[in-house]
């Protein structure tokens, strides 16, 4: 099956975001900062839908400002009209908890939004005058697999983009951010989320931002803070479960960790 090819003629900067789990002023604040940067194209990787609710107004803002829209798992459950989130979590408590967000998820979306995310593609292409992009939002072979940076396949990640003829790859699903350089001007990143924060004891949240150079894409992981204190006073009085709001405040998540590799699970405490 062919997938949808998008050009871009244009040298000014691409932002790839994923996972809002339908977090408005998270959104909000990492469109901001990518206009700031001058961003000319904006491709989103999936899971609009999650933990926040309000999943109307995320995919109203997504079909509004992104150019590229490809599914996550919540997309591609909630077109299916599934109550299950489909995370892939290898801890039954984990998806258990996913499965929770997916159905606050499920609660605030329209009939409209659900059969606009059944047209959406799990994959995506790319072309700009460096090269061609490969979109996923777990991996190019699977919508929920996990690729963690401790664990990453450098000959597969390769592979992959060889059989696309790409010279970068973009992904997200994990929620933990990375920039993996490969041969010669390949590469692969995970941009992260923009609805929570990569488990770090910081509340901000994140996106990639790719730059056009003579040698090739230079990518950048972009922080952005917002404020979190003021969202998660408003979940808490639209009665979404603590185990939600907590991460927002502390930017350690409640969820998701048992299912992680070990050097993620210590990623608040690895990083300087």
């Amino acid at each position: 099956m062919s997938l949808p090819v998008y050009r871009y003629d244009k040298n000014s900067p691409i932002a790839f975001m994923g996972g809002i789990y339908g977090n408005l002023p998270a959104l909000a604040a990492c469109l901001a900062d990518a206009h700031s940067q001058g961003v000319g194209l904006y491709a989103f990787l999936g899971d609009m839908t999650g933990c926040c609710g309000h999943s109307d107004e995320a995919i109203a803002e997504v079909r509004r400002r992104f150019q590229v829209v490809i599914a996550g798992n919540h997309e591609q459950k909630a077109a299916e009209g599934a109550l299950v989130c489909g995370c892939g979590y290898s801890n039954p408590e984990d998806e258990k908890y996913g499965c929770l967000a997916h159905q606050y998820a499920m609660d605030s979306l329209s009939e409209e939004h659900r059969a606009w995310l059944q047209t959406l593609p799990a994959t995506a292409l790319i072309e700009t005058s460096l090269g061609k992009l490969l979109l996923c939002h777990g991996s190019p072979a699977q919508t929920n697999e996990f690729l963690y940076e401790s664990q990453l396949d450098e000959i597969l990640l390769e592979k992959w983009l060889d059989e696309h003829g790409a010279i970068g790859l973009g992904c997200t699903h994990t929620g933990l951010n990375w920039v993996r350089r490969l041969t010669g001007k390949m590469f692969a990143v995970n941009c992260g989320v923009v609805g929570k924060s990569d488990h770090d004891g910081d509340p901000a949240v994140h996106y990639a931002l790719l730059r056009h150079e003579e040698s090739g894409f230079a990518v950048e992981i972009r922080r952005v803070g917002y404020d979190h204190e003021a969202w998660a006073r408003q979940l808490e009085q639209e009665g979404v479960d603590q185990i939600f709001i907590a991460p927002l405040r502390t930017g350690l998540w409640t969820a998701g960790v048992a299912s992680m590799p070990g050097w993620e699970q210590q990623r608040a405490f690895s990083k300087e």
